[in-house]
């Protein structure tokens, strides 16, 4: 994400607050924050960019929801999302680049050698955490109320150990996705959700490179209706 992606990211910030002001006014009773439930979003083997090309990963994200309504109209609910995100995992990711020589064997003293050398990366995990303050969901209330169909969207930034996806990158860095799916009862106020989600993380060019981590994820999850 660029800075005018970020631009982009604080306007969509700034109009929710702006829509979650009109509808609490509104319905000052009903906007009240609870906790929603929890998820876990999972993306394996993800394609990202590297000073040696393209290499995969893992992508996992543990999320705690709280949420409060905005409005509805007929069998459609519009709600105001901040996730905080205790835990974020990204595996295999270079943590920092050696140099190292093409030759495997030493040339003779007498033999001329072009200058030749590659990098090799040392790879690991990088842990981190954040929180998605700005997020909006839309629901759909068929007149069967055991299954709910759910889009969502959220931006959020997460503060990893160490620069990531580059050791010349940044350990802060900004979060937008959006998930698509279904939210099954499972008796009582219980339900199981199941998402597609699209994950993008990248650090508006805080750091000295921004190569940026594109994920496409299962989101599952356990929620109170």
């Amino acid at each position: 994400m660029s800075v005018r992606g970020l631009h982009v990211a604080c306007s969509v910030s700034l109009c929710l607050a702006a829509a979650s002001r009109v509808a609490c006014g509104q319905e000052t009773g009903s906007a009240r924050w609870r906790i929603v439930g929890a998820w876990l979003a999972l993306g394996p083997n993800a394609s990202f960019l590297t000073r040696m090309g393209s290499r995969h990963h893992d992508v996992y994200v543990l999320g705690v929801r709280v949420e409060r309504p905005l409005a509805r109209s007929g069998g459609v609910e519009l709600y105001h999302t901040v996730d905080a995100v205790p835990l974020a995992v990204s595996t295999a990711t270079p943590l920092e680049y050696d140099e190292r020589s093409c030759h495997s064997r030493p040339a003779p003293s007498d033999t001329i050698v072009p200058l030749c050398a590659r990098q090799v990366a040392r790879m690991g995990s990088v842990y981190g955490f954040g929180l998605s303050p700005a997020g909006l969901e839309l629901r759909y209330v068929p007149h069967y109320r055991g299954v709910q169909v759910v889009a969502g969207a959220a931006v959020g930034a997460l503060f990893f150990t160490r620069p990531m996806p580059d050791p010349l990158a940044s350990r802060l860095n900004f979060s937008i996705a959006g998930d698509v799916g279904v939210r099954l009862a499972l008796g009582g106020a219980r339900a199981f959700e199941v998402r597609y989600r699209f994950q993008h993380i990248s650090n508006a060019d805080l750091g000295r490179v921004n190569p940026g981590v594109n994920a496409h994820m299962l989101r599952v999850g356990l929620a109170v209706r």
